[in-house]
């Protein structure tokens, strides 16, 4: 059955280049890879190499400080330098740049394979946890932090292929190409997370892979409900999956546990069955490189670490001067102004614009209609008009009353405002306001 919701908006898809592109290797490995010690939203990591160490595929080069993770050495060779690099987050950051000698030796101390049938959910945990595996759909937060807080709570198990944002497939190609091991990867979750019930959901328009899937199920009998949901942007989110598969509301300032579901990305899941199954922790990533400017978009299979140049080449370069290149999909994903930044644990996507691509983006703001667009849109019922008038006007005192907390930053807004207003950055500016006034008061 097709679940649908409320509110969204319905881009191009812009996925026919690359959805039937397998997910293959570069065409020449990088000969120098740059991981940077910051790479998920808890904290930072330490080095524990220095400069002129030989390291190996695999090997753990820094240890997580707070809630960061540990970082591995993604191709063997030495380890030329320990200095600020430039991010796709933005901005310099410091990392750890490795020659590459073109060996791929393996680390000789990986772990060997778990039975997952009778294992002891805390090894799996401090397993998953010394993989250094993130949130890898566009979050970047530690992934055995998340399990460990939802094991016990939690009775729904929901792993999301939706990749609702145009032009990303990898995620697509993943259930094509290893879908016996997503279907187990669930299983695995589940249990560990000790949930009755495991939902994997897919997008309407993935036909094919829902099709396979059913056949793997039928053939495999595993304990997975296969979730078809509408095709319309934005079906990933958390708090619109939790409701369209358990018709549980998400309360404000809450998130998915709060009503006994947990949510991860199906490449985080497939990541976790890896480090298990296969004592492999998280050294490389499926990246969709596509967009009008391509010359030859695909699906990628590449080294953390690799220079966002790297994958253009593989890609056989630009055929036109992009508008914009971004990291992640179009309506959320990072503006590039720097190709040396490097392929990091949670970049699913790299992505070159022509200007007919990226559409009215670019065109001068005008004064409101009040159409209401953004909010039939806007999947959490708020009303970015109010918002707008208020940061406009200077009326801050009005925010504390828009239930800005609830905002995913998700961009509908935006994207459907005939007017061309940046209301998704008006909202980020009054999110700021509100904790400053509350700072102050």
């Amino acid at each position: 059955m097709l679940r649908r919701y409320l509110g969204g908006v319905h881009p191009v898809s812009y996925k026919a280049s690359t959805r039937r592109k397998p997910i293959v290797p570069l065409e020449r490995p990088p000969e120098q890879v740059v991981i940077p010690l910051t790479m998920c939203t808890g904290g930072g990591s330490a080095a524990v190499v220095k400069p002129g160490d030989q390291v190996t595929v695999g090997q753990v080069i820094a240890k997580p400080l707070d809630m960061g993770v540990y970082v591995h050495a993604s191709v063997s060779g030495r380890v030329r330098a320990i200095e600020p690099r430039p991010h796709p987050w933005g901005g310099k950051w410091d990392a750890i740049v490795i020659d590459n000698d073109g060996l791929d030796t393996p680390c000789p101390s990986l772990p060997g394979p778990m039975d997952w049938a009778r294992m002891d959910r805390m090894e799996a945990l401090q397993r998953i946890c010394k993989a250094g595996i993130t949130s890898m759909g566009g979050g970047a937060s530690p992934t055995h932090l998340r399990i460990a807080k939802s094991v016990g709570r939690v009775d729904t198990l929901i792993v999301s292929a939706a990749e609702c944002e145009p032009y990303l497939t990898a995620d697509h190609r993943l259930l094509l190409e290893k879908g016996d091991q997503v279907l187990q990867s669930v299983q695995m979750l589940a249990q560990l997370l000790r949930a009755d019930r495991a939902v994997l959901v897919v997008a309407g328009d993935k036909l094919n892979a829902v099709e396979f899937l059913e056949r793997r199920l039928r053939r495999k009998r595993r304990s997975v409900e296969l979730c078809t949901i509408q095709t319309r942007y934005p079906l990933g989110m958390e708090k619109q999956l939790v409701r369209t598969v358990t018709g549980r509301e998400v309360p404000p300032g809450r998130s998915a546990i709060d009503v006994k579901c947990a949510v991860f990305n199906v490449a985080t899941a497939y990541t976790v069955r890896q480090a298990l199954l296969e004592g492999t922790p998280l050294t490389h990533r499926a990246v969709t490189v596509s967009g009008g400017a391509v010359a030859r978009p695909r699906n990628l299979w590449v080294p953390i670490g690799t220079p966002l140049r790297c994958l253009l080449e593989s890609s056989g370069g630009l055929r036109e001067e992009p508008a914009v290149i971004l990291t992640g999909g179009p309506m959320t994903g990072t503006v590039q102004t720097d190709l040396d930044a490097p392929v990091v644990k949670n970049t699913n996507a790299l992505l070159c614009l022509t200007r007919e691509e990226r559409g009215s983006a670019g065109e001068p703001e005008t004064v409101c209609v009040r159409c209401g667009h953004c909010v039939a849109s806007c999947p959490m019922n708020l009303n970015p008009a109010f918002v707008y008038r208020a940061v406009r006007m200077g009326e801050t005192e009005r925010l504390p009353q828009l239930h800005l907390e609830d905002c995913m930053e998700c961009g509908c807004c935006t994207y459907s405002c005939p007017s061309h207003i940046p209301l998704e950055d008006l909202v980020r500016q009054a999110k700021k306001l509100c904790q400053e006034g509350g700072n102050q008061g």
